[in-house]
């Protein structure tokens, strides 16, 4: 160490995340590296590592070079928790490659799945967040008749906030397949089910607790489930965001019973409510690349 001179420690007095460096020694030699290039080095680009990072980075808006590499498959760059920031609204990156793959149809390429932080937004700039009063988002009674897909949320609130990602995304917005429960027995179990085409959607159980919970699987776990049969790392990541960080509770696609769907508690619980319960918010996944 006596016959090394260290020569530029003092020249980067005003240090940022793009410039701090690390020294190395090699015998007589020294150099130095960009901190982000010894990360890069030892933690490798794609979506199996990137998925089991949390960051919480503002990576800004979306743009070229994001898209780039979401559709090379490098995800470089971004980690779970980071959000983008468009048009006043956040979107937290959720998941990575999470439905790739998936489908009834042409698989999924390479893509993020995002979800807003903490609720979701309708074309009008509406916050979908519970007053506990007057927001009967899932149906205005407490029915479960004609599965999730007869619901007032996916019918009415939906196509709305599908508008609000349009705006904020464009083409980058994808279209996948998604199972959606069409009719309930006489019990309140949900018995049918299809594949439909759709731009967002809401989660069930399994992507924020990991497992079924509340949701009457009785006819098959199909009808609630579909696809989505793991928990999304955000979740598995941040435990803050199963109970949406202490704010309100936010509806599940998961059929309870009659009268029923299950929601996720802003007290980190899983519960189930009347469809027509003014107190869960809305909080709808969606893919971009």
């Amino acid at each position: 160490m006596t016959d090394i001179r260290i020569q530029d420690f003092g020249e980067n007095s005003k240090a940022d995340a793009n410039n701090d460096f690390v020294m190395t020694f090699n015998d007589n030699s020294e150099s130095k590296t960009r901190l982000r290039d010894a990360f890069y080095s030892m933690v490798p680009d794609g979506a199996p590592t990137h998925n089991n990072i949390f960051r919480g980075s503002n990576l800004g808006a979306l743009n070229a070079t994001h898209i780039a590499n979401i559709q090379n498959g490098s995800f470089h760059d971004m980690f779970i928790g980071d959000y983008f920031s468009v048009n006043g609204s956040s979107y937290v990156i959720a998941g990575i490659n999470t439905k790739h793959l998936h489908g009834d149809n042409a698989p999924l390429g390479n893509h993020l799945l995002l979800m807003p932080d903490r609720f979701s937004k309708l074309e009008d700039g509406t916050v979908l967040r519970s007053d506990g009063k007057t927001t009967h988002y899932m149906n205005d009674t407490d029915t479960t008749a004609g599965g999730f897909a007869n619901t007032k949320l996916y019918k009415t609130y939906m196509p709305s906030i599908q508008k609000k990602l349009e705006a904020d995304f464009g083409s980058h917005l994808l279209t996948f397949r998604e199972v959606v429960s069409t009719h309930v027995d006489e019990s309140g179990a949900p018995d049918q089910g299809e594949w439909r085409d759709a731009k967002l959607a809401i989660p069930n159980e399994v992507m924020v607790y990991g497992t079924t919970l509340t949701g009457n699987n009785k006819n098959n776990s199909w009808y609630n489930i579909g696809d989505d049969n793991t928990q999304l790392p955000l979740f598995r990541l941040n435990p803050d965001e199963i109970t949406n960080h202490r704010d309100w509770a936010f509806w599940l696609r998961d059929i309870h019973s009659a009268s029923g769907f299950a929601n996720a508690g802003g007290d980190g619980g899983a519960s189930w409510v009347g469809a027509s319960t003014p107190g869960s918010g809305v909080r709808a996944f969606f893919l971009i690349g």
